[in-house]
């Protein structure tokens, strides 16, 4: 941990990224608490991690015999290196004897709004040219089939171009989940490639008692990700790809495999990046870093999670590719939603200033962003927002984290956050 005045953090990651100075009032003290990371992977392990797969044959041998294959692939929201894996999945699945014709890419947005042609083609780079078909995923299109339910009665209902292959592999990337204990593998298929019915279903549930989470938590252990992995055995899902981020969005990790058995390692790999040292901290104030998934507000949980355990107001930093809030399960058709008037803009008040527990700076807000929280205290001049917050928090300690959504605070003086990954 080190201490500045002056904090410089990583901004914009799906579409402006690029570091920020951003200075703070002159008696705080501010302490950087950086995960622990890792060192981006060179081609060689890359290449390794496809060729000594867990818990199965390597996918050049596995899809052998099949007539058609489809990559899923999380969408333009998480950083994974969608084009690179995509590109050496494609390779694996042609030396198993499938050609462009047999192959299709199903971005698997869940239920945010699906993307656009161009947002498509820049999200899997040069592999859009080596696929038969690229879709994005719809939650409301009735193209959709239904596969059965699981134990828990979520029935499971996805994308039909997706369900047409008899071989499949997820692309996604691991970071601390508040529902699911932890993200990717089989959520590619639920809520990913999902009709929003099966989403809300299982969503609804997960805000419930044991049904979710805990966060960081056993992925074996919560009843929210069983129910998703119960899906993707529905649905039949092959193999994943998981690939671990570090704070400087290089991918310092790689589990290709089984979908449960790599997923579990990938688990593994992504709590040693993301330990974060806190033993003594005690702050008035976290700032907390949405980077590296800062891509719209339904990612905003990402950020404030791993910094709840201290108590303590949050200040936010976040700069979105798309300011919309909009998230399909809960709010409905996108055409419905776009037709609702903005929320108006609350006027800063020091009442407002002294009783806010979140405070955000986004260049976006009140332009493209006009949040509906209006608990929340926004601004998007950063140096107005921190001259009223010297007057909150005089001589305020703050704790900083870079990297907020992919970081795990670890006290010494407690065991780890859930060990166990069965």
């Amino acid at each position: 941990m080190s201490t500045d005045n002056v904090i410089r953090l990583r901004m914009g990651s799906a579409h402006n990224d690029r570091e920020e100075a951003l200075p703070l009032p002159a008696d705080w003290n501010a302490t950087m608490c950086p995960p622990r990371g890792g060192k981006a992977l060179t081609p060689e392990r890359i290449r390794d991690a496809f060729a000594q797969p867990v818990g199965m044959a390597p996918i050049r041998k596995a899809a052998k015999g099949a007539r058609h294959a489809v990559i899923l692939v999380d969408d333009f929201r998480r950083p994974t290196p969608a084009e690179a894996l995509c590109l050496h999945i494609i390779d694996e699945l042609n030396a198993a004897g499938l050609d462009k014709s047999q192959l299709s890419i199903v971005l698997a947005n869940g239920a945010h709004r699906t993307m656009t042609r161009r947002e498509c083609r820049a999200r899997v780079g040069s592999a859009y040219g080596r696929v038969d078909t690229v879709v994005s995923h719809d939650a409301y299109s009735t193209d959709a089939r239904f596969l059965g339910f699981t134990s828990a009665t979520t029935p499971v209902l996805v994308n039909e171009v997706a369900a047409r292959a008899d071989f499949s592999v997820a692309i996604s990337m691991m970071y601390p989940h508040g529902l699911t204990a932890w993200s990717g593998g089989a959520k590619m298929v639920l809520p990913g490639i999902s009709h929003v019915s099966s989403i809300r279903a299982h969503h609804c549930r997960s805000w419930a008692g044991p049904w979710g989470g805990p966060w960081a938590g056993a992925p074996g252990k919560c009843r929210a990700r069983r129910d998703i992995e119960e899906a993707a055995a529905l649905f039949g899902l092959d193999a994943v790809a998981c690939a671990v981020m570090n704070p400087n969005k290089e991918m310092c990790g790689l589990c290709v495999g089984h979908p449960i058995k790599a997923h579990r390692k990938a688990v593994s790999v992504a709590r040693r990046v993301g330990r974060t040292d806190v033993d003594g901290l005690a702050p008035d104030l976290v700032i907390s870093n949405a980077y590296p998934i800062d891509a719209d507000p339904t990612q905003l949980s990402k950020a404030t999670l791993p910094v709840r355990s201290f108590g303590v107001p949050v200040l936010l930093v976040v700069d979105y590719a798309d300011p919309s809030p909009y998230h399909g399960t809960y709010d409905g058709p996108l055409a419905a939603y776009n037709r609702l008037p903005a929320p108006e803009l609350r006027p800063h008040t020091d009442e407002h200033l002294m009783n806010a527990d979140v405070f955000m700076y986004c260049p976006q807000y009140g332009d493209t962003y006009i949040p509906r929280d209006t608990k929340w205290y926004y601004d998007n001049n950063w140096e107005h927002l921190t001259a009223a917050l010297a007057r909150r928090f005089p001589a305020a300690n703050v704790a900083v984290f870079p990297a907020a959504p992919i970081q795990i605070p670890h006290r010494d003086a407690r065991p780890d956050l859930n060990p166990t990954l069965r």
